[in-house]
This record gives structure tokens, sequence and C-alpha cells, in this order.
């Protein structure tokens, strides 16, 4: 199976090493500032009655050790007897901890209680029935990660959203195949979204909101020839067109209002940038309009401001690929464009932060593609990952904190969630085959 792409598409997607195993390497994070987080102990699931054998016990002492050491505000202390003393006595304020969450289970149903240090006070939770399949329960402890997040911190966590990607491996003849799959913010629990046996990429979810019922995400697909922009949703899995435009369609992008789609195409003889009103539940609105060209230049990787307002895309109109920033209600195609990144020659993958003070992008750093950070507020960059292996295609989690990215090299490809408050990125993908085109979704 062969694929012709546009150049402003491998410009803005860099296809990076052809897969397989894992490989091992380091990245680094450099934060962008000191933030001190607050330290947590998670007792043992106490179990005199349970029904479930120790070792599925200490499983999921996994899941919940991950889901608080990793969710950008806490750390979690090491299990410790005499704490585990302390706390079947009752004496939390006594284990030396800001936070300290008591696990027991009786039967099948997991009690929970936290404790705050600040306000001396303790809260007990609603019980968790669990199922004795991992699987399940997986779901309902981050669930329950999510709900002593919003109780603690008064914010809203992402330990119970999820991540679409593209799988991309060989099929039974030998033939590259990628489909749209999803998974659990730890990379568990994975499900294929798309049947299509073809080759999927660019998941963008479509933000939920009043009046849209369904949990849809667009992709691009080849299954027509050309790669088009398809509209599905997580239940059904069968794409529907999203643009009725001839020539090559790649790299789609919504609004959070869910009214307008940009997207690159070639329409008009070079890939330039277009944007599409939508509803999408009912389709498109009207016909696409060319929103950006310019001479012998190339476009690429829009991503919206939080209200829409405006649109960041990658061009090498001046050059070398750098990310640029116009109004998405442009009435011309050759409006202005303000360039947003300078230290690096060559600027790909933007993604807004939905908070709007940020946009992560991927840029060359001394022959490597890193992550990196541009502040609208102090008008930086900043380098935030460091170490081997291309880093591309960021994408924020609804907090505006953590970001999920594929790093390739020349044996592997696999994804890796950081946040903006530890030097840690955590590998939550392995096995053979290429993750790519992370997008983060909804719960």
């Amino acid at each position: 199976m062969k694929h012709k792409i546009p150049f402003i598409f491998i410009l803005s997607l860099i296809a990076c090493a052809l897969f397989a195993n894992e490989a091992p390497q380091e990245i680094r994070i450099q934060l962008l500032k000191e933030t001190s987080l607050s330290s947590i102990y998670l007792s043992e699931i106490a179990s005199s009655a349970s029904t479930f054998p120790p070792s599925y016990l200490k499983e999921l002492e996994k899941i919940l050790h991950h889901d608080f050491h990793y969710n950008g505000k806490t750390l979690v202390q090491d299990k410790n007897p005499e704490k585990e003393k302390l706390i079947q006595t009752g004496a939390f304020s006594s284990i030396q901890a800001p936070y300290v969450i008591s696990f027991s289970i009786n039967g099948k149903d997991l009690h929970v209680k936290a404790f705050d240090v600040t306000t001396n006070s303790i809260k007990t939770f609603p019980h968790v029935s669990l199922t004795g399949a991992l699987s399940e329960d997986r779901k309902k402890l981050h669930t329950l990660n999510d709900s002593l997040y919003k109780a603690l911190f008064h914010s809203i966590g992402v330990a119970s959203s999820k991540i679409l990607y593209s799988f991309q491996k060989k099929d039974s003849s030998g033939q590259w195949i990628s489909e749209i799959v999803e998974c659990d913010w730890d990379g568990e629990n994975i499900h294929t979204l798309t049947h299509e046996n073809n080759y999927c990429i660019n998941p963008v979810v479509i933000p939920k909101g009043s009046g849209l019922h369904k949990d849809l995400f667009l992709y691009v697909s080849y299954k027509t020839g050309q790669p088009k922009i398809f509209i599905t949703s997580k239940e059904d899995g069968k794409g529907k067109k999203a643009v009725d435009i001839r020539g090559n369609q790649m790299l789609p992008a919504i609004s959070r209002q869910r009214d307008k789609l940009a997207f690159i195409c070639d329409a008009s003889g070079r890939t330039d940038l277009f944007i599409q009103p939508i509803n999408p539940e009912t389709g498109q609105i009207g016909t696409p309009k060319q929103i950006f060209s310019y001479p012998r230049s190339s476009q690429g990787s829009p991503t919206f401001s939080p209200d829409g307002s405006k649109i960041a895309f990658v061009s090498d109109k001046d050059g070398a690929p750098r990310i640029y920033q116009i109004s998405s209600e442009a009435k011309s195609t050759r409006q202005p464009a303000h360039m947003i990144t300078k230290k690096n020659k060559e600027n790909t993958c933007p993604s807004w932060s939905p908070d709007g003070i940020k946009l992560a992008y991927s840029a060359k750093t001394e022959g490597v593609r890193q992550i990196w950070i541009y502040d609208f507020v102090s008008g930086e960059e900043k380098q935030l990952t460091y170490g081997p292996g291309n880093k591309e295609n960021p994408c924020w989690a609804s907090n505006s904190l953590h970001i999920v990215f594929n790093s390739t090299d020349d044996n592997y490809s696999d994804l890796y969630v950081v946040n903006l408050h530890q030097p840690n990125a955590i590998k939550i993908t392995k096995g053979p085959g290429k993750k790519h085109y992370p997008a983060w979704g909804s719960r």
C-alpha cells in the first residue's frame, strides 16, 4: 500500500523511523518553573475481609500510585510499616504528610478515607464496588482518583480521561496499516476505534458540549485513495466525510466551540490553510474557505486558540518552517501572519493549551526534535524535553498541565506523558508497532 503525501504534510508531521520493538531511552524534562509538590501517603489496601487475592490488591495499589504520583500536584511517599500502624489506629496527623489516603476492602467494596492535615479533617468517600476484572477496576480507580483530586485541590484531574492515537503495524500480508485506538491516560485498556484495514492517522477529539450527545472524533483516512478527513463516533467507528473539497486533506483541528474545522488542503495547487464551518452532528455548513496562502510556500498543522478567534499554524513562507498566528475570521487569504517561534529554524506540530497561555510544539534542536513551549504572556520560548529520540505531536490535557507526545528513534515509536511540574517523562505504550499522533480526549 503506497500513499503519496504532499511536502507540507511531511514537513508538519515529520515522518519518523519505521517501527518496532521497545528501545530504552531517557527523556528529561526541564521545568519551566520550580513548583512545590505536596507529599501524600497512600496506605496499603487493608484486606482482612477481601474476596480478592493479595496479588490482585497489589495491582490495584500500582494503579493508585501511578495516578497520584504523576498528577502534577502530589508525590507518593514510600510504604512504611510504622505509618501503616498509625493509619490502622486512626492517627493520621502523626504520619508527617500533608495528605493521607487510607484504603480498606470489605468483600468486593473498596472503602476510602482522605485526611487533609491543613484542615485537620477526614473525608469519607462512597465505596467503590470492584469486579475482579483489572480492566474494569482500573477505570473505577481512575474515576476515584479524580474524585479525590477534586476534593483535595478543588480542580479537575485527568486520571479518567482517554488518549486517542494512531497505531501502525503490518497486516497478515506484510502491508502497513494504521487504525485509530484509544487508551486510558496510563496507556492501558487499549481499544480499537476504527476498523478500516487501511491507513488512519491524526485523530482529533471533538470537545463535548450542550447538544453533543456522542463521543465524536475526526481523523484522516486513505480509504478512498487520497487522504481525506472523516468524522465518526467511538461507538460507530464508521467514518463519513467531514469536508467536501477536492485534493488531499490533512491535519484537521476543531475549535472548542465545535463550529469551525481548520485543515490543510492542496485543492488550489499549494498546501494551504482552509476553514470549514461545521456542526459535528449534522455536518459541514456551506463550503470550505481558504484563509491563508502565500506564494511558493506550504502551510501545515493548524491549532485553535481556546476562544476560537485565532489559529496558530506552520508555514515556510519566510524560509524554514516556523509557527505563525492569524485570525480565524480572515477576509483575505494573504492576511498578516504574526511569527511566534523564532529560536529554532524548524518548528512544527503546534498545540494551543486550553487555558490559552501556552503553545507546545516540536522544534529541531541540535539535530533532535524536542518539545518546546511558547508563553503568550512573556513571549518566551523554552525547551521542555531533552534526550534522544525525535519528540513530536504534543497535545495538551484539559488541565493545561499534562502533555502527551510521541517519541521515535531508529527502532521504536511510543507515547509519553509529562506534566509541567515534574521532571519525569512517563512512557505509556509498549510493544511492537508505531504509536503516534496522540490526541488527549475526554472522560
